[in-house]
């Protein structure tokens, strides 16, 4: 995204702000679908970036919804049910049965335990409705069940005719270090199904898998999504298992389509030290592996001076706490009061992983762009005071010695 056309961001909107830039978001799927070449579907994690829900539901196959939150957003942006996933380590009975519910056998549910397994087989025997359900294997941590369980549960599938297992679900992890491990998964994965459909005499048609490709953030970091997408289809070309293979994805597809702009609002130094404070900080942009600003991300200046003294700052945000650092060391030329620092690759999970609450300051305002549709605010800056402080309850207590009376 061109500076120009940020800094009419700037001006319309103000800092702090997100951007979360379509053009980008739907050249990096469609870089995926050519790359992969049809050998596998496309399945965005929500999570990642939820403004992102209801644009990447047009142009991916499958949404993954993790929590009654994520139901809550589909439900409203009216997501199509055949599009989403339902999944999470954690579903309580009445969010399972709420959603059911609502969705009945629409989509499709992942089960992660064997409570899961029979909240789903009740509601489904009480109302007489067929679900389609990915069973979840573990990686060895506490998502899914291990293969024994799943094995236990292919071969018990009769007891339980309204339960259709479609596929199975496997995510390991997120910014792997090396597509090393990809590979081996993908093997895993391939002896796995294909001793699964040899034992119980049934076809496992799908496999969802996660495969957590990394998204480098800071200098020096090999971007190399080309390549890992080619290892992943020469993966995929090499399985035995021939069944439909969906790849679920939040960090890769979503990262590069986002920035996060902040003003600098003041300059000094103290022991020889440059300090830039902006209106933002770490409550607000977060990058994976990023610790008290040791590493220094991929960022911009507005506006862009090529003139002048080049200092090295140490960057802070807006917090009373010495942890909110976004850059220590970031060679800036000619800083100056109302410069604002551009933040790239800030699409995924930067602005939700951060400290919102502390200290009870405003959520920024966050926008869309694209070059075809122009500009448009997804969300206008929101106080959260409110949420810091208590209610105005009348539960009918005697609160004299809460409000400090007694």
């Amino acid at each position: 995204m061109d500076m120009e056309c940020l800094e009419h961001g700037i001006v319309k909107y103000g800092t702090p702000l997100y951007v979360f830039n379509i053009d980008e978001m739907r050249k990096t799927v469609s870089l995926f679908r050519k790359k992969l070449g049809g050998k596998a579907g496309l399945c965005f994690a929500m999570k990642a970036n939820p403004f992102l829900t209801r644009q990447m539901a047009a142009i991916t196959d499958r949404i993954e919804v993790c929590s009654m939150g994520e139901f809550e957003i589909c439900r409203k942006l009216k997501i199509e049910p055949e599009k989403i996933l339902i999944s999470g380590v954690l579903k309580e009975r009445e969010d399972i049965y709420s959603i059911l519910s609502h969705y009945r056998g629409a989509c499709t549910y992942t089960i992660e335990s064997l409570n899961q397994f029979h909240a789903m087989a009740e509601w489904c025997d009480a109302n007489n409705e067929v679900i389609h359900v990915y069973l979840r294997l573990t990686s060895g941590n506490q998502f899914g069940m291990d293969a024994e369980t799943i094995q236990n549960m292919v071969f018990k599938r009769n007891m339980c005719p309204f339960l259709k297992i479609q596929g199975i679900h496997y995510f390991s992890g997120t910014q792997k270090k090396s597509m090393e491990k990809v590979k081996k998964e993908f093997a895993y994965l391939d002896n796995f199904l294909k001793n699964l459909e040899e034992t119980s005499e049934f076809q496992i048609e799908e496999l969802e898998y996660g495969p957590g490709i990394p998204v480098p953030y800071f200098e020096g970091q090999k971007d190399a999504i080309e390549e890992n997408i080619q290892i992943i289809t020469d993966a995929i070309l090499s399985m035995q298992w021939k069944g439909s293979i969906i790849l679920e994805m939040g960090r890769a597809l979503a990262a590069r389509c986002g920035y996060y702009l902040t003003s600098v609002k003041d300059i000094k130094q103290s022991d020889g030290k440059n300090y830039c404070i902006v209106d933002g900080g770490i409550h607000q942009i977060n990058y994976d592996g990023q610790i008290r600003g040791m590493y220094l991300p991929m960022f911009r200046v507005s506006p862009e001076h090529h003139y002048g003294a080049k200092r090295a700052y140490t960057v802070c945000g807006s917090l009373c706490t010495v942890n909110d650092i976004l850059m220590q060391n970031a060679e800036i030329i000619n800083l100056k009061i109302g410069n604002v620092l551009v933040f790239e690759r800030a699409g995924a999970y930067a602005m939700t992983e951060g400290m919102a609450l502390f200290l009870s300051h405003e959520l920024p305002q966050a926008a869309f762009y694209s070059k075809e549709m122009g500009w448009k605010l997804a969300r206008k800056k929101q106080g959260l005071y409110k949420y810091n402080m208590e209610d105005e309850i009348d539960d009918g207590n005697i609160d004299e010695y809460f409000n400090g009376n007694r």
